[in-house]
């Protein structure tokens, strides 16, 4: 994988973003992440880019909050109990399936599910790119922490803004007038 990232080469994975994780996550970044999740999750749409998207053990950790789940009408929440999203089979067919070489990761938590998913994907040859503006952990440091775990392991940390003009490529294109209110 190159450092630049190309919509045909991606499949963005949304990770877990559910009600009872959401609620304790870090307060103050909470708002933050939210936004920027659904900067990426739009730009997948636009994008025509294929999505996973995860909800760990839904009947005691509720459905994906509903500022999210507005945006990922029409695809279907994949239930597991491995942490790590790869490590389930029906999602890790539905990976492979899609038959992409990058994997865009967002979601929570940063220091366990996101990060165990995106070492596995690691292991099995596919290029992982974080988006540390649109991951989040109930701690700080734990987030920090990963990230740069992540990245020392050889995935790339981005800021979803950075992600997502990289898939977009150029302005004044239709993708871009529908998105640009997304970036104010």
């Amino acid at each position: 994988m190159g450092a630049f990232l190309s919509r045909s080469d991606c499949i963005l994975m949304v990770v877990d973003i559910q009600e009872r994780l959401h609620a304790v996550m870090e307060e103050s970044f909470r708002e933050t992440y939210v936004k920027n999740c659904i900067i990426l999750i739009e730009s997948a749409r636009t994008l025509g880019m294929p999505f996973i998207v995860s909800e760990q053990y839904p009947k005691g950790l509720g459905p994906t909050i509903s500022e999210v789940a507005g945006h990922l009408e029409g695809l279907p929440c994949m239930e597991k109990l491995h942490f790590s999203c790869f490590r389930d089979d029906g999602i890790k067919r539905a990976i492979e399936a899609a038959r992409r070489k990058t994997a865009i990761l967002i979601g929570i938590e940063t220091h366990v599910c996101v990060m165990q998913t995106a070492l596995d994907l690691l292991d099995a040859g596919f290029g992982v790119v974080i988006a540390n503006d649109a991951v989040c952990s109930r701690r700080a440091r734990d987030r920090t922490a990963s990230l740069d775990a992540m990245a020392r392991l050889g995935v790339l940390v981005y800021p979803a803004e950075t992600i997502a003009f990289m898939l977009l490529e150029k302005a004044g294109t239709r993708e871009f007038k529908t998105l640009a209110p997304l970036f104010k």
